[in-house]
């Protein structure tokens, strides 16, 4: 399938026990106007697509093509932060429910890729359990976005839920095995497999059910390089729930496995001669070029940051991405180091053809919170990071809801960040600055900083400063 506003009105300090309606969540301003039309365009946008109550799903959002009612898999994992931003906690858990509760051995351990407001599967891709559409990746990737969410809000479902948990263990065990896709035989599967009885080549719920590759349209592919990177970040996420629910073995045997496909992408996926990775593997059992490395660093499969940087150089060198790769772009490239090109797709999606495709206002959302602002929480260690990429523009994030509160963000250029706490835990922040910075004041105190480089360079330094709950606390960078 490839292919409100915000307001300025002063409010209230909110506390874990307060909710806050559309209009007084995440209201973002900025000096750059043109990046405060930019959120303000996707809040309003995204809010749009959402479905409160009414429909027997329950809460949901359109992730898939406009006017369908529905929403997939794929969209819905790379909608989550978007939405957790706005306010659609809800929604992003009934969702990924949905997804968890409907595995079944009867569809070879396949949910269902795409449910609509009725309930049900979506008839455009779905007539029976022999009979669907379905792209492989999908799992990992749902794996991935509901570690996200464990970490933005705090919620243990996430993690521990009986029927999460099922689809988890299944997704890493019956589903591999069923479909061929362990990192030793992979690249030996066929193109279709788990053929049903009447199997008719013509029939594209057949021919599809399990395609090897979110790139829906390239003929005699049996493995793609955005499949492996999807089972590389679908093992590490199981790799930190395990840990989580205190499962030392689970945790370590996925760790084992994750690295094996990240093996296999460095030793047999990377074409040294031209610097860069091959994206498809054929019928002919030989490689061929087409879409999939910005799935690759999306799912942070990629460890060696020259090839990471080749993988972006590889991006970046394409001119016409369709809008669904577009509107990773601006959270990926920011999380790389490239804020210029990052900042480029921000303000320019809202003006895109196809800019009504949900995925793309969502994007934005999660690329200027979580890219530009750096806003980061994380619920295993009671902690969140930030980071200004604005250059010397100010902004200010406020009640963006997380961790079973809100979090309110405030940079002024890149060396002053305000951070307050209404949340009902005592967080870490771990505050960074845009260049080399010996220690950090906050409340009156000099904290010594730890410096890094991002991939494409950037120095960075960080300060871990404690922040109680229902506090606000402003950091410069000395």
């Amino acid at each position: 399938m490839l292919t409100a506003c915000a307001t300025s009105k002063k409010t209230v300090p909110a506390t874990a026990s307060v909710s806050y309606g559309p209009e007084q969540t995440a209201i973002f301003t900025s000096t750059d106007q043109v990046l405060e039309q930019s959120f303000n365009w996707a809040k309003a946008k995204a809010l749009s697509y959402a479905h409160d109550e009414g429909d027997p799903v329950g809460a949901w959002y359109e992730a898939a093509l406009p006017d369908r009612e529905a929403f997939c898999m794929r969209d819905v994992s790379h909608q989550t932060t978007g939405a957790q931003i706005i306010g659609l906690g809800k929604h992003n858990k009934n969702m990924m429910m949905k997804f968890a509760a409907n595995i079944s051995e009867s569809r070879d351990w396949c949910t269902y890729w795409e449910i609509n407001r009725h309930d049900l599967p979506a008839p455009i891709d779905y007539a029976s359990d022999s009979a669907f559409w379905y792209c492989l990746n999908a799992n990992g990737d749902v794996m991935m976005a509901c570690l996200k969410m464990y970490e933005w809000t705090g919620d243990k479902d996430y993690i521990s839920d009986p029927v999460m948990r099922n689809f988890y263990d299944r997704s890493v065990n019956e589903f591999i095995d069923r479909w061929q896709l362990q990192p030793e035989s992979i690249m030996d599967r066929e193109q279709i497999m788990n053929k049903p009885a009447d199997f008719d080549p013509g029939y594209s719920f057949h021919s599809c059910r399990g395609l090897a590759s979110y790139v829906e349209n390239f003929g005699g592919l049996a493995v793609a390089v955005d499949l492996v990177g999807g089972l590389y970040a679908g093992h590490e996420a199981y790799a930190a729930i395990a840990r989580l629910n205190g499962d030392r073995k689970g945790a370590e045997k996925a760790v084992r496995t994750a690295q094996a496909y990240r093996d296999l992408l460095e030793t047999v996926w990377w074409d040294a001669d031209n610097n860069r990775y091959n994206t498809f593997w054929t019928t002919g059992r030989e490689f061929a070029r087409g879409e999939g490395v910005p799935f690759l660093l999306w799912f942070d499969a990629v460890a060696d940051r020259d090839r990471i940087r080749a993988g972006v150089s590889d991006i970046l060198s394409k001119h016409d991405w369709n809008i669904e790769n577009q509107s990773y772009f601006p959270a990926l490239l920011y999380r790389l180091g490239y804020n210029e090109e990052a900042y480029r797709f921000l303000t320019t999606l809202p003006k895109a053809d196809r800019a009504d495709y949900p995925e793309v206002s969502y994007g934005v959302v999660e690329g200027i919170v979580a890219g530009a602002m750096g806003l980061r929480p994380s619920a295993s260690t009671k902690s969140v990071s930030t980071l200004s990429r604005l250059g010397d523009d100010s902004a200010e994030i406020r009640n963006v809801p997380a961790l079973g509160g809100y979090l309110s963000l405030r940079h002024e250029g890149s060396t002053t960040s305000e951070m307050e706490n209404n949340t009902e835990t005592d967080l870490t922040w771990h505050a960074s600055f845009a260049g080399r910075h010996d220690t950090v004041t906050a409340g009156g105190k000099k904290y010594r900083t730890t410096v890094t480089e991002d991939v494409n360079g950037n120095v960075i330094s960080t300060a871990e400063i404690k922040l109680p709950k229902s506090k606000k606390i402003t950091a410069r960078a000395d």
